[in-house]
């Protein structure tokens, strides 16, 4: 008989799988790093193009103008400071509303955000467009104005304050997402920054959030889950972002990728309408999980792009490989879950309205 005890091969079985699920994360977040490199330079130029050159330059396209101003005032370091100092006086006046906790990790993400990104903008060097249009760049450290592009210090900041505030108010989540990146959006439409360069500041904000949020005896962990949450946001924006850029690839390979992915669509999301209509353990499974991936793969084969096909293929291998682990200390209700499926459907439906009426929209090419 044997009475051997099989915890450690499970133990070692789950930290092999943990790196790489890690390794994968990584790998997707390179594949849409250089994916929007390819872009920094076209958006650039083409920017330039609708910018009048007096007064230190007006976007001509109206909604355009809009955003980069408005975008620029709401990641602007004060403003942020002014949501952490509404949070402590709300946490000093009602103790019960916790304020005083979610204001000090506000303040923690916002300090925490700038010694990174500052740190990072120096050693890197990066000249701003106005500087290079072409988007190319090495790493030269350099202390000079200007020089200091990568990352994007308002989208780092923004995303560091919008994930402490989601790990707080879960039924928040879009709206705080949603603000920042309608920030990252403002920096790269004011010419003050390259597409790649908010992207590395939403992985920075994000992991300057999570950090801030949660115990600081797992920050390890807290690391773990800002790049997987970084890299779901990041490959998908960056999804959207290459359709919108590249008109669809025509010819019998792509109309097999295109008619695969919609039935990979088609049958991953009725897998998951019929898992939501069980229990909600049913949802945290692998069938449903198996019913997401589906649904993602399905999309980046409708993109008929490699580098998207690439990055999403890589972040399901991570997604199947950690399961159903989540960050701890996340405050739910009973709402989350019916709004997470209701962002599930918005986000598969705009994909699907981009990929069929949004192709190549964007005149960057």
């Amino acid at each position: 008989m044997d009475n051997s005890d099989p915890a450690p091969s499970s133990g070692q079985e789950s930290r092999v799988s943990s790196l790489v699920s890690l390794a994968s994360l990584c790998a997707a977040l390179a594949c849409v790093f250089w994916g929007l490199r390819q872009l920094d330079g076209p958006t650039a130029r083409y920017l330039r193009t609708i910018t009048t050159p007096e007064g230190g330059g007006t976007l001509t396209v109206s909604w355009m103008a809009f955003v980069s101003h408005a975008g620029n005032w709401m990641g602007d370091g004060r403003q942020l400071l002014i949501v952490s100092a509404i949070l402590l006086a709300v946490g000093w006046m009602l103790p019960a509303s916790r304020g005083l906790v979610i204001g000090v990790q506000t303040l923690w993400a916002h300090g925490l955000a700038t010694v990174l990104v500052h740190t990072v903008k120096h050693l890197v060097g990066r000249p701003r467009p106005k500087f290079s249009t072409s988007g190319e760049w090495s790493i030269a450290p350099s202390l000079a104005s200007g020089f200091d592009s990568f990352p994007s210090g308002h989208t780092t900041a923004t995303f560091a304050l919008a994930v402490v505030l989601s790990r707080r108010f879960p039924s928040l989540t879009v709206l705080f997402m949603g603000i920042a990146a309608f920030v990252a959006l403002s920096r790269v439409l004011r010419g003050s920054h390259f597409p790649s360069d908010v992207f590395g500041g939403w992985v920075l904000g994000t992991v300057s959030g999570m950090v801030a949020a949660s115990p600081w005896k797992d920050w390890i962990r807290s690391v773990e889950s800002a790049v997987y949450y970084a890299a779901i946001g990041t490959v998908w924006g960056f999804a959207l972002f290459w359709s919108l850029a590249y008109p669809a690839e025509s010819g019998p390979e792509s109309l097999f990728l295109i008619g695969v992915g919609a039935l990979l669509v088609v049958v991953g999301f009725a897998t998951h309408i019929r898992m939501r209509w069980l229990t909600q353990a049913a949802l945290a499974s692998r069938s449903a999980h198996g019913s997401i991936m589906a649904m993602a793969l399905g999309l980046s084969l409708m993109s008929t792009a490699p580098i998207v096909m690439a990055a999403t293929g890589l972040l399901c291998v991570a997604f199947w490989l950690r399961g159903d682990q989540g960050p701890s200390g996340v405050e739910e209700s009973s709402r989350v879950p019916v709004l997470k499926e209701c962002e599930l459907v918005a986000a598969v439906l705009l994909s699907l309205a981009i990929l069929v009426a949004g192709r190549g929209v964007l005149p960057l090419l």
